[in-house]
């Protein structure tokens, strides 16, 4: 219990509010040790620090999303200067690899006359054929009324059988012949940038005078190998050549040759289809579901050339369709490896360019500016979910943008736009890592910080408990029941001082006069609990166990008053201050008080208020002690009785001892360690 005067200066009062956490009364008016205040004056100065304590958040975030943001700066500039360009067009061949993803559908109107294994097993070898078998199968077609009839195999030798082959072109006038493209030229022609070849293999040119079109058979992979794209249009020398799959297109609607209306508008269209190219004029396959090498894939049917030369095959699956004619039998070496995880063969290749086109089921790569804005905002909103979020929340926060972003892109694809699957992806991963390294070496500090706070008030020892209880969330709101010893130090005469002493110089004393008890107290092994502007109250034996703890508390209080003695002595300009110090041992409820958001590890019991009282009546410069602490320290202190004290709430005057000094300079337990 303290009495303050009433004629203090406001300025003092809110000096000493906003330095230690007390008001001042009126005159006879009690201040609880445990009740908090607000002074009115001093709530701008409160709102003031609110403020700042949220501009300090703030701008812990800000720092972290522009964390977050470099990382997505570096993946911006990774993509723009396509550092990683081959990883990227591996990632997105997950499109074609993943189930039920192909967006072209079978147009029931491919047939692709196989040269297989069957076929060379029955009719030799392929170098040995005579090329009136596909005279022969070009009037079965011609026939079955078979729309057009394309030939992915290059007869550019003579033969015997040559003009008999010619008459049968010639007769169906529906026939498609390929050109070989040889030796790509280094540079692209301009301004067009089309891929340009120095030499070319055609066909017979009885066999080119009767053929409805050429088409270039040519297949180009990527630097990896797998075939993604095809050339829609290739220079030869000075002529523009479209891709088979194109010019069989076009032949089947009969429509005029992309060589004449790319020379139009330098883009490559069929009729109002606007075949999407890049920059190099290769269009995107659309490579549709189904096994390579199947009779029946997901965008053509396939049969056996020797059938179909015997007359095996209904004709009813001719009519009306393009019949292409290509090698897939083992060892003819024109295979390539596709997106999806399957070689075919060349003429699989073109013909799923060719289902592509008659689709219309074009893909595109999102626009640049696209994959840029992902990566801006997907890193953004990664950050915000790292920093704002608990850790499980953030970690389901990223994943569901993972997922999100995924899902976009595979419904995107279905509409034929092909979204960047590698570097939003890698700012999700790389976002979520850098934001937390960043919070975890925040909370470290934190906790660096929390720690050095603590050991100012607490042992080193007690406070790595405390900080290993926060980190565990072992935070036991109810307390626990022990013994322990409190100690409270009480300035006599303050009031006078604080209004004799300008604030500022006031605030400087006091620190000098608590530092000597925080040191003493430290020193053995006790925890400070809470200031109270002119006092302090320190605990033992909480929150961690502390043998001889009355003993401990006991010269604490007597080396804070040999410290205050030695200030007198060596300050003696400074105002001299006297403590009056309690100490009491006993029962009392030791634990974090308050909510789970505002916690405060204290003590409160009977043990805490009879402390509170031995101190209020122990004169300046003295040390009183409570019975249960006198009967601990029997034998290691000198003490008197001094007059009992009669205490509300007790039947019986208590009694106090007031410290002499020491028996033995020893303190069981912790000096025998």
């Amino acid at each position: 219990m303290r009495v303050y005067h009433q004629q203090t200066s406001p300025e003092t009062k809110h000096t000493l509010h906003a330095a230690f956490g007390f008001s001042y009364y009126a005159r006879g008016k009690v201040i609880d040790s445990h009740t908090r205040y607000t002074c009115k004056s001093c709530k701008p100065k409160v709102q003031e620090t609110k403020s700042q304590l949220k501009s300090w958040h703030r701008n812990r975030l800000l720092r972290g999303l522009a964390i977050a943001l470099s990382i997505g700066a570096l993946f911006c500039i990774a993509f723009q200067f396509k550092l990683f360009y081959g990883t990227q067009l591996r990632a997105s061949d997950f499109f074609f690899r993943a189930p039920g993803t192909q967006t072209t559908q079978n147009t029931s109107t491919i047939v692709v006359v196989a040269v297989d294994d069957t076929s060379l097993e029955q009719l030799g070898p392929f170098v040995s054929w005579s090329r009136s078998y596909h005279a022969r199968l070009i009037d079965s077609l011609n026939k079955a009324q078979a729309d057009v009839i394309v030939f992915d195999i290059l007869f550019s030798e003579p033969t015997p059988f040559d003009d008999e082959l010619a008459l049968s072109v010639k007769a169906a006038g529906n026939v498609v012949f390929p050109i070989v493209g040889t030796d790509v030229k280094q540079g692209y022609t301009k301004p067009d940038n089309i891929i340009e070849y120095a030499g070319f293999a055609k066909p017979l040119k009885t066999l080119s005078e009767n053929a409805a079109t050429l088409g270039h058979a040519n297949v180009l992979p990527d630097a990896d190998g797998i075939v993604r794209r095809l050339p829609v249009v290739v220079g030869l020398g000075k002529d523009l050549v479209p891709a088979l799959a194109v010019a069989t297109a076009a032949e089947y609607f009969q429509l005029a040759q992309i060589s004449e209306a790319f020379a139009q508008d330098n883009r490559p269209s069929l009729g109002s289809r606007l075949i999407p190219v890049d920059q190099m004029q290769r269009m995107l396959i659309n490579y549709a579901a189904g096994s390579s090498g199947a009779n029946t894939s997901a965008c053509y049917q396939q049969v056996s050339y020797v059938d179909a030369l015997k007359g095996k095959i209904d004709s009813a699956v001719f009519k009306d369709s393009i019949v292409i004619i290509g090698a897939t039998a083992t060892g003819f070496g024109d295979t390539f490896w596709t997106p999806t995880g399957q070689m075919m063969s060349g003429v699989e290749i073109h013909t799923h360019a060719l289902n592509t086109i008659l689709s219309g089921k074009f893909l595109s790569i999102a626009p640049p500016v696209v994959t840029i804005l992902a990566i801006i905002v997907l890193s953004l909103l990664c950050g915000i979910a790292v920093l704002r979020f608990r850790v499980t929340w953030a970690v389901l926060s990223c994943v569901s943008l993972y997922i999100t972003y995924v899902l976009t892109a595979f419904t995107l694809f279905d509409k034929g736009i092909m979204l960047d699957m590698l570097y939003p992806p890698l700012t999700i991963l790389f976002g979520f890592l850098g934001a937390t390294l960043y919070r975890v070496t925040l909370e470290q500090s934190d906790k660096r910080e929390i720690a050095k706070l603590f050991g100012r008030y607490v042992p080193s020892q007690v406070a790595n408990k405390l900080l290993l209880t926060l980190r565990e969330e072992k935070l036991d709101l109810a307390g626990e029941q022990q013994e322990i010893t409190v100690m409270f130090a009480d300035i006599r005469g303050f009031t006078v001082i604080a209004d004799r002493v300008k604030p500022e110089e006031l605030v400087k004393v006091l620190n000098i006069y608590l530092s000597a008890v925080i040191e003493a107290v430290l020193k053995y092994d006790g925890m400070i609990n809470k200031f109270g502007g002119d006092s302090i109250m320190a605990v033992w034996n909480v929150p961690t166990e502390c043998q001889g703890h009355a003993l401990l508390a006991t010269k604490a209080a007597v080396d804070t008053q040999h410290a205050v003695n030695q200030l007198h002595k060596k300050e003696t300009s400074m105002p001299q201050m006297d403590f009056g110090i309690g100490v009491n041992t006993g029962k009392a409820v030791a634990g974090n008080m308050g909510s789970e958001d505002r916690l405060e590890y204290t003590v409160i019991g009977e043990a805490v208020n009879l402390a509170s009282r031995i101190t209020s009546a122990t004169p300046g410069g003295k040390v009183w002690i409570g019975a249960d602490t006198f009967e601990s320290t029997k034998g290691y202190v000198t003490a008197k009785q001094v007059k009992p004290l009669t205490v509300k709430g007790k039947h019986e005057p208590v009694a106090v001892y007031e410290v002499e000094g020491y028996v033995v300079d020893y303190i069981p337990g912790r000096d025998e360690q």
